[in-house]
């Protein structure tokens, strides 16, 4: 029960933070980025995502896309992966690497323009994930709002996670990754801002009476 009440009352100062809201909202940021609008803002199409009703921050509805997209992608079944791709990109169109795939093949199919849209897409919120933060302390954390993004920088930072910690810091809560570095000068530690992720775990249980899991 007393792990319980901390857990509550982490969600409760979280949720109180909020996700800062964009003046336009996530679907109107989505449409921006796929009419090729070099303005989009991919911080605020992040945050967006975040606020927005289908948030799925731990990945539920794309982790069999992942599974099924890296072997497609390998094999060159470019009609799969562009399948597979939109399918992911409906339920979280913040993912960074699945644009690049998307793009690859489009681009292998003689579609230049699109290939050129979706892999600005993926820069440009990779830029924006990498821009977040330097991960070297919990004042500069990577700011994430999946753990597709911590992913993504993990792999990007080269570092092999061997321990995690959750960590309440000043009304934020971070998770702390430490391990080895496959780069000989690369950290091997960094910190990620979560209060997003735990945002959408208190909406989740102010809806359902329970904590996502």
């Amino acid at each position: 029960m007393r792990a319980r009440r901390l857990l509550l009352a982490i969600l409760s100062a979280v949720a109180l933070a909020g996700v800062q809201a964009s003046a336009k909202t996530y679907a109107e940021l989505v449409a921006q980025a796929e009419s090729g609008d070099a303005a989009t803002d991919y911080t605020a199409l992040r945050m967006g995502y975040a606020g927005s009703d289908g948030y799925d921050p731990y990945g539920a509805a794309t982790r069999g896309g992942y599974d099924a997209i890296w072997p497609a992608f390998q094999k060159k079944d470019c009609g799969t992966v562009i399948r597979l791709s939109d399918e992911m990109l409906k339920a979280d169109y913040t993912l960074a690497t699945i644009h690049v795939l998307k793009g690859d093949c489009l681009r292998s199919k003689g579609d230049v323009a699109g290939a050129d849209r979706e892999e600005a897409i993926g820069r440009g919120l990779a830029d924006s994930l990498r821009a977040s933060g330097d991960g070297k302390s919990p004042k500069t954390a990577f700011v994430v709002i999946s753990m597709s993004e911590e992913r993504f920088l993990l792999v990007a930072l080269g570092l092999r996670e061997e321990k995690q910690s959750l960590i309440n810091d000043g009304g934020h809560v971070f998770d702390l990754i430490e391990g080895t570095n496959e780069k000989a000068d690369g950290p091997t530690s960094a910190f990620f801002n979560v209060d997003a992720l735990f945002a959408g775990m208190a909406r989740q249980f102010q809806k359902t009476g329970s904590p996502a899991p």
